[in-house]
């Protein structure tokens, strides 16, 4: 093996690890708040590309998401079970909802989004605001509102 080969090898395992995997303990959190963060630039620089306003990151909906996140980690499965009840706590007119799983980085979250027609319509509704990301183990939550 030449050198920098299993330096190469072991950086892309690393950015290819789940967040879960990524980190340990409070390491994890770290983690995952910044696979979140990335994840909201990456959605604001999209939309702003096709010429739409970005949207401001919120502690309520951040909070709704987190909710979200946690429930379908602790049940091991992707739904948007409980959407209107979500829907009815934010007091707005118009709320979208992506939910995913098992993407490494943020960058491919997005793209997997983007590759589906729901979703991508999601990312681009020029009605919503605001937004709350959430990551849990591998689970993502992206909860957007007028």
């Amino acid at each position: 093996m030449k050198p920098g080969a299993l330096i190469g090898i072991i950086a892309a395992w690393l950015l290819c690890a789940p967040p879960a995997l990524a980190a340990e303990g409070a390491g994890r959190a770290a983690s995952t708040a910044g696979y979140a963060q990335r994840l909201a630039d990456l959605i604001n620089q999209y939309r702003q590309q096709r010429g739409l306003a970005p949207l401001a990151v919120t502690d309520d909906l951040a909070s709704i998401a987190t909710e979200h996140t946690a429930q379908m980690a602790a049940q091991r499965h992707l739904s948007h079970d409980g959407f209107r009840n979500r829907f009815d706590r934010t007091n707005a007119r118009i709320c979208v909802e992506n939910v995913g799983w098992n993407f490494p980085v943020a960058e491919a979250q997005l793209d997997g989004w983007r590759a589906s027609p729901g979703h991508h319509r999601n990312l681009l509704e020029p009605k919503v605001a605001r937004m709350g990301i959430a990551v849990s183990q591998s689970y993502v939550t992206f909860f957007a509102c007028s």
